[in-house]
């Protein structure tokens, strides 16, 4: 669906009309920023870029862009920092904050999503795209499952990658 359909009739938080160009603007700059945060040569930098790159999808996500859309961004960028820097203090770089993350904004319960999956070509459309947020949620899960502690966290994301590869 174009953004500016999704967007009709969403008021932003200054009560004017959302409109597609305003959300655009605030995921260019998560764009440029998300490159500087990918960039291998800025080091340690990197999390700076990463957190302008976050307040900018946060920005969009304001002005109208879909929630889930922003989690899949931010999961992504967060595993893949987590994946390819020292780990620090901050629970923002935490693999067990991030997994926990993750975890709470699943759509589906893990036993709901092994039934749906079974049989996900004649499940209703709402379904399947529920069943879709699940594998994209959980793809930078494989990045950093090996940095996770043993423990509850742990096992549910397991449990949850062991499935991902029968999602749609």
């Amino acid at each position: 669906m174009p953004l500016d359909v999704m967007l009709k009739g969403v008021e932003g938080i200054t009560g004017e009309e959302v409109t597609a160009d305003r959300v655009n603007e605030w995921l260019s700059a998560w764009q440029l920023n998300q490159g500087y945060a990918q960039d291998h040569n800025r080091g340690e930098a990197r999390r700076i870029w990463a957190r302008v790159a976050f307040a900018a999808l946060d920005g969009a996500e304001q002005a109208g862009y879909p929630t889930k859309s922003a989690n899949a961004s931010r999961f992504n960028l967060r595993a893949s920092l987590i994946a390819d820097l020292v780990p620090d203090d901050d629970l923002l770089w935490s693999p067990d904050r991030l997994a926990s993350n993750v975890l709470e904004a699943l759509p589906l319960g893990l036993e709901q999503a092994r039934d749906w999956a079974i049989d996900w070509r004649t499940r209703p459309r709402h379904e399947i795209l529920a069943l879709r947020t699940c594998k994209s949620f959980l793809g930078p899960m494989e990045l950093i499952v090996d940095r996770l502690a043993a423990g509850p966290v742990r096992t549910q994301i397991d449990r949850w990658l062991d499935l991902r590869t029968h999602l749609p």
